[in-house]
């Protein structure tokens, strides 16, 4: 699996993010995105993952040596982000029957092994909007990183996590990224230290 970044940039009619951004991602490996803020981060994630377009260039996801029609990249993917909302009326449980109509799970264990871990198991038939923003995050990475997908897209991953929280996601990376792109988007090394073997830097020389 390769996700390709062609030529690829972003601008406002104020504001000039990245440009001509020019990489290829790997299988079984962890990337860290970092730049300063305002840099683009966010917005780079947003279009590998299809939300919004870029200025110019081409994003292609390769499988097989072929090249991923757009639409069937949302199958290739798991997503973790401040600004991806939760359904609040839904219950914890509500998410993972939802999650599960259209993805298969990821890791060897039980999903509901899972959410134990992140101390979530008490709270399967609460609605998220009770939910802490710390639990919410919790469940975001769960549902990003325990189902299946090839291309891990993490942004600002630790958010929101006291300590504890912070370890519980090192160790779920470390168990659900192998044989997976994995995209982190951050500037806090603690975030992807672990985990990156290469650094992006966005920011526009």
């Amino acid at each position: 699996m390769q996700l390709i970044l062609e030529g690829l940039s972003k601008k406002y009619p104020k504001n000039k993010l990245f440009e001509d951004l020019n990489h290829t991602f790997e299988s079984n490996n962890a990337y860290a995105i970092t730049g300063e803020n305002g840099s683009g981060k966010s917005t780079l994630i947003k279009i590998i993952a299809g939300v919004i377009a870029p200025s110019k260039g081409n994003v292609k996801f390769i499988e097989e040596g072929k090249v991923v029609e757009k639409e069937n990249i949302y199958k290739l993917l798991g997503i973790s982000a401040p600004y991806l909302n939760l359904i609040e009326e839904f219950t914890l449980k509500e998410h993972l029957d939802f999650h599960s109509k259209f993805k298969k799970t990821h890791l060897e264990k039980n999903v509901m092994d899972e959410i134990e871990n992140a101390n979530l198991h008490r709270s399967m038939n609460k609605a998220v909007a009770e939910f802490s923003s710390g639990m919410q995050q919790r469940l975001k990475l769960i549902l990003c990183c325990s189902f299946e997908a090839k291309v891990l897209l993490l942004d600002e991953p630790t958010s929101h996590l006291d300590s504890k929280g912070v370890a519980w996601y090192k160790d779920l990376l470390k168990r659900t990224a192998n044989e997976r792109i994995t995209l982190i988007a951050s500037n806090d090394p603690t975030e992807y230290n672990d985990f990156a073997k290469k650094i992006v830097n966005i920011d526009i020389k």
